[in-house]
């Protein structure tokens, strides 16, 4: 068996404020979003310079819930930037 990609999906309690601050925290691009018509994004996709990550909002309905539903989590992700200080100003600005 070969592994072609592997990716990172986050459930989130809401995720349209964290695709907003991936944007502008780290430059990545929305490639797509599926919306429910209650405003729930079921999926969406987020490209960080040729890496995807997945996110979606919490579906507690089917046991899918993010960590502050949880109470914590056992999940963190590294990201790897060339310039850390600049990516905190660009954190910073996204606050406001």
């Amino acid at each position: 068996m070969k592994i072609h990609e592997l990716f990172a999906y986050l459930c989130v309690e809401n995720a349209a404020r964290a695709i907003e601050f991936y944007m502008n925290a780290f430059g990545a691009q929305e490639k797509f979003r599926l919306t429910e018509p209650s405003g729930r994004i079921g999926h969406a996709e987020l490209d960080f310079g040729g890496t995807t990550m997945m996110l979606s909002d919490e579906f507690p309905e089917y046991g899918v819930r993010g960590p502050h539903a949880l109470g914590g989590t056992a999940v963190t992700i590294h990201i790897h930037v060339d310039n850390a200080d600049e990516v905190i100003r660009r954190r910073r600005g996204s606050r406001r």
